[in-house]
């Protein structure tokens, strides 16, 4: 079923998004309101999308109006939307630490609001996004919501309460993974590698170790299992990451994450 979709907002995501799911949408379905012109002009030209002239006329004509705004412009741009959302809408929010019950209180009959949490590897077809929804929501409106964004890599439903952790695993994670390709590669130049072969290795590295695991019923612990010998060349590697604590660091950092995530909330 075709829908109309309307973004408010045009940043860095929503440029992302347009590219990895415009084609399936159909970019003449869709349509964007940014309150600076220029930028919503320029995303208009690149894809072939539709500006729309107020917030007010986007939602009016939107069968799913995307809410891709900074958390303090929520409210903002939801005084201007909540009179001209259709009844039979939906609201679709991507504003980090906003609540659904948040979202809701700025309408006197809230329409059907589902919370999204993509990342930046949707860019390359690999995204990881978590879609969460109250009981409001039917069943079937969820599946449409996830299927959508499964077609730019995975999507999940999860309950809200666990948005924090989600956004601190799959909104972080690429940059924590980011840092460690480079720390790998960074050790590769240590010992005579030039850098951007280094980057190379270490990035096809990462992605193999990755497809496994997505690919397979084994545990983490026993792939590594697998490639660490018996006083081999892994196996001292393992042990100095170990003596450092390395998976304690990792923990902390996804920790610290979440907890920041949770007093954005606040």
């Amino acid at each position: 079923m075709e829908r109309r979709i309307g973004f408010i907002g045009a940043g860095r995501i929503v440029e992302v998004m347009l590219k990895a799911l415009g084609p399936s949408i159909g970019y003449g379905n869709i349509a964007l309101w940014n309150r600076t012109r220029e930028r919503a002009d320029r995303l208009a030209a690149e894809f072939g999308v539709e500006v729309a002239p107020s917030i007010a006329e986007l939602a009016e004509r939107s069968d799913w109006l995307l809410l891709a705004v900074k958390p303090h412009a929520v409210a903002e741009v939801l005084s201007e939307a909540a009179l001209h959302v259709g009844s039979g809408s939906l609201l679709v929010s991507m504003a980090a630490g906003v609540r659904i019950e948040a979202i809701k209180r700025h309408f006197t009959v809230p329409p059907p609001v589902v919370r999204i949490m993509p990342n930046l590897p949707m860019s390359v077809g690999l995204g990881m996004t978590a879609v969460a929804s109250d009981a409001s929501v039917p069943k079937a409106t969820v599946d449409e919501v996830v299927a959508l964004f499964s077609k730019a890599g995975r999507a999940r439903a999860v309950e809200e309460r666990l948005f924090d952790v989600v956004t601190a695993l799959s909104g972080s994670g690429p940059a924590f993974a980011f840092l460690f390709i480079e720390s790998l590669a960074d050790g590769a130049v240590l010992n005579g590698m030039a850098r951007e072969l280094a980057y190379e290795f270490a990035a096809q590295t990462v992605l193999g170790a990755a497809r496994i695991i997505l690919d397979s019923d084994k545990h983490p612990g026993e792939l590594k299992d697998v490639v660490a010998s018996p006083a081999g060349t892994t196996m001292a590697g393992i042990h100095t990451l170990e003596r450092h604590a390395f998976r304690s660091i990792v923990m902390d950092a996804v920790d610290a994450a979440a907890k920041r995530s949770k007093e954005l909330a606040q």
